[in-house]
């Protein structure tokens, strides 16, 4: 998986390579109505485009989902948590208290996402969704706090420091101590993975202060303290509610899965030796981005089991990296037949974006236990989203050009959602295997 709510990958936010890049270089493509046709090359009136909503509304069409229960009370203890530690902040924050603007300005704007993140939390349209947000929102309503302890209490970073070795240290137990119990080795993959997680994001250690001032750095000191708390309190929740959705003579599947995953990482391995080479800095077209751009995925991740964070975020990568490589071998197949020629009209724009929204859809509701490789089918959403948000920034009449990181984000996620169905089976079968 590769965004860190996918369970496996950075899920932060989740978003791909490429559709980071869509997003990144949207601005930047914003006035190109002005840049008119290059020599030949034809223009798409904007007008014409699909009609998409402005950027702050865009989402991901397939969001991130655990199969597991959220408890109504630990979502009430995070939403307290944050209450709690904004409450400690003079309302307002204003130069009286902190006269450094830079510095008041880093714990307010803190403090303002923290509060946007309830309110999101409260609309997330899946639980996962809603216990990142929470997750994010205790991470920087702690960075205001205790930026702001500094100024009230002259707090210093030792107990931040302090707080955070202890977590670190209960994540390490937990994880050595945790026990794969289910009974749908499918389900249990997932809801493992998203604990494995959870429990190595807690686990983390690395990195230091970026801060430039003191006060920052304790404020970041506050924040990973925080951070890793809200990774170990979502694990233990996750592993308690799975536990007692089990009957109470469910055994442990950490065979089962590591069994799995070994069969599926042995496929990944024999399928890298069919790799087609890499693209040269000439070739841009819409083609070749996805080209590259799946192959880039399909390299990324653990070869083998001591690589990976567990068996069944194993299972879980593994499955969705042999999503990968279908969906390069049909761009690959449908490059070299001619298929991807650049759109010149909108019409052609429409159907391609068309084309991948039924693709997700088709993906979402296919009979091949399509949940085993969702994080590629949310990695697909973001790419659309992306696309999207590419798309909606242009203006007036346009080069054909300007649209080839949109269309390649909509072929993309189309190549994903139709590999998706074949690569669950495979992990099934993986899976159930004796």
């Amino acid at each position: 998986m590769t965004d860190e709510t996918s369970g496996t990958g950075g899920e932060s936010g989740g978003i791909t390579r490429r559709g980071m890049l869509a997003l990144a270089g949207a601005s930047a493509i914003a006035g190109c109505g002005s840049i008119g046709s290059t020599g030949s090359e034809p223009t798409i009136d904007a007008y014409d485009l699909p009609d998409i909503r402005p950027d702050g509304e865009l989402e991901s069409p397939v969001p991130p989902s655990v199969p597991v229960d959220v408890a109504a009370s630990h979502f009430g203890a995070a939403r307290e948590r944050v209450r709690s530690l904004l409450s400690t902040l003079p309302t307002p924050l204003g130069p009286d208290e902190i006269p450094n603007g830079h510095i008041r300005q880093h714990l307010t704007d803190a403090a303002s996402t923290a509060s946007d993140g309830l309110d999101d939390a409260r609309t997330a349209r899946t639980e996962l969704v809603a216990l990142r947000e929470l997750r994010s929102a205790r991470e920087h309503a702690r960075y205001a706090a205790a930026g702001w302890s500094v100024v009230d209490s002259g707090r210093t970073d030792a107990p931040f420091r302090e707080e955070h070795s202890r977590t670190v240290l209960a994540a390490r137990e937990a994880m050595e101590a945790h026990e794969y119990v289910g009974t749908d080795p499918v389900r249990a993959a997932l809801v493992h993975a998203r604990i494995e997680t959870a429990l190595q994001r807690a686990n983390e250690t690395d990195g230091t202060p970026r801060a430039g001032s003191e006060l920052l750095a304790v404020a970041e000191w506050g924040e990973r303290a925080e951070s890793a708390q809200a990774y170990l309190d979502d694990a233990r929740h996750l592993k308690s509610q799975f536990a007692a959705a089990l009957p109470a003579d469910a055994g442990t599947l950490e065979s089962v899965l590591t069994d799995g995953a070994e069969t599926l990482l042995a496929a990944v391995r024999d399928r890298r030796a069919d790799l087609p080479p890499e693209g040269t800095a000439g070739d841009r077209t819409p083609g070749r981005m996805v080209l590259d751009d799946l192959r880039w995925e399909v390299e990324s991740g653990p070869s083998s089991l001591t690589e990976a964070i567990g068996p069944a975020s194993a299972v879980v990568d593994a499955a969705g990296r042999l999503a990968r490589f279908r969906a390069l071998e049909r761009i690959g197949t449908r490059r070299e037949a001619g298929e991807l020629a650049r759109p010149t009209n909108a019409a052609a724009v429409r159907d391609i974006r068309r084309t991948a929204y039924n693709a997700l859809t088709a993906a979402l509701e296919s009979n091949a236990r399509p949940e085993l490789v969702r994080p590629v089918l949310v990695d697909a959403g973001y790419e659309v989203m992306g696309a999207d948000r590419h798309l909606s920034q242009h203006r007036a009449e346009i080069p054909a050009s300007a649209l080839d990181r949109s269309v390649a984000g909509y072929w993309h996620a189309t190549a994903l959602a139709r590999a998706a169905p074949p690569a669950a089976r495979r992990g099934v079968r993986a899976l159930q295997s004796d």
